[in-house]
């Protein structure tokens, strides 16, 4: 379902003109109305602002389109400590809930060990978005388009995974939240080569 099918939906459930979203919203009508017929999109903060005046979960308007029938109850749970592993520069990769087909993100608890300026390996970019809440320490973000960023325990960020980007560790080590947004496709290929990482190497 198209934003523009979501939100003619949710308004219209509100008993709410045109007319009445834009006053509560603060946004044009004729700019709702291009949304609406899927002629313009809205950025995050207005889609935010449009869910209070709507009265409804921001989800509402920011999901993506459903699911096939039968897929609208799936679950995955990951209990502590059981997720799959890897190594990757100093840091341990835990996957966590990676059951899902079709994923259009990846979740991580990542322990970071590595010290600046680390190996040749240090330094990675993707597809997407990058989403990182610290657990446990403090870890300094470098990119190349920022000067690096030290994030402590309960910091948050967010952003274009596109920029080549690498994870030290300011205390002994640091323990992250990770979540990249990749889209299925991409879920599904890196989710492969991570199963094949994983695999036991064979004794000769």
């Amino acid at each position: 379902m198209s934003l523009g099918i979501q939100l003619r939906q949710a308004r219209q459930k509100a008993q709410l003109s045109l007319r009445d979203l834009s006053a509560r919203a603060g946004i044009s009508i004729a700019k709702l109305s291009k949304v609406e017929n899927g002629l313009a999109t809205l950025r995050h903060p207005e889609l935010i602002v449009l869910a209070e005046a709507l009265a409804v979960p921001a989800t509402t308007l920011l999901s993506p389109p459903a699911d096939p029938a039968g897929t609208g109850a799936r679950r995955a749970v990951t209990r502590a400590d059981g997720g799959r592993k890897f190594e990757h520069s100093h840091r341990t990769y835990e996957m966590l809930c990676g059951e899902l087909s079709g994923q259009s993100n990846l979740f991580w608890r990542v322990t970071v060990r590595d010290k600046p300026p680390g190996g040749a390996d240090a330094f990675v970019s993707h597809p997407g978005e990058e989403f990182v809440h610290v657990l446990k320490g403090k870890v300094a973000l470098h990119t190349e388009a920022y000067e690096p960023l030290v994030l402590a325990a309960g910091d948050s960020v967010l952003f274009d995974a596109q920029t080549r980007h690498a994870y030290f560790a300011v205390t002994r080590e640091a323990v992250l939240l990770m979540s990249n947004t990749v889209g299925a496709e991409g879920a599904r290929v890196q989710s492969q080569a991570t199963s094949a990482a994983l695999r036991p190497k064979r004794k000769r």
